[in-house]
C-alpha cells in the first residue's frame, strides 16, 4: 500500500512539472515571436512614414491569428519614440495565470517625429 502511493504521488510530480515545462517552454517560444512581430511592425510603420505617409494600421491592429499590435508615440530625451506592443494569445496546460505572452519595442524616430505624433496617440 505504502509503495503505491509513493508510486502515485511520483507520477503525479512527474506529470506536473513536464505540464510546467511545456507550458514555460511555449511562453518562451510566444514573448520571442511577439517581440519580432512588434519589430516588423515598428519597421513597416517607419518605412511607411519615409515613403508615402504614416499608416496607423501597421501598429495598430489585431491580426487574423490573434495577435493584438499597439503602437503610441513618446518622448525620450527630447525626441519622439515609436512603442510597439504585441500580444500573442496562447494556452497554458498548467499555469494558466503565464497569459497572454507579450512583446515591446521602442524605435527612436529622429526626424520621422512629427508625422508619427500627428498619426498615433501619445504614450
Amino acid at each position: 500500500m505504502y509503495s503505491a502511493i509513493v508510486l502515485l504521488s511520483l507520477g503525479m510530480a512527474v506529470a506536473v512539472a513536464s505540464g510546467s515545462l511545456a507550458d514555460h517552454a511555449e511562453l518562451i517560444t510566444s514573448r520571442n515571436l511577439a517581440v519580432n512581430r512588434a519589430e516588423r511592425a515598428a519597421g513597416a510603420f517607419v518605412d511607411g512614414c519615409g515613403s508615402r505617409g504614416c499608416d496607423l494600421s501597421t501598429v495598430n491592429t489585431t491580426r487574423l491569428d490573434g495577435t493584438i499590435l499597439a503602437g503610441c508615440v513618446s518622448q525620450a530625451g527630447g525626441s519622439p519614440v515609436l512603442r510597439v506592443e504585441a500580444r500573442i494569445p496562447w494556452s497554458p496546460r498548467v499555469f494558466t495565470g503565464l497569459t497572454p505572452a507579450v512583446g515591446t519595442v521602442a524605435i527612436d524616430l529622429g526626424g520621422m517625429g512629427v508625422p508619427a505624433t500627428a498619426v498615433l496617440a501619445p504614450c
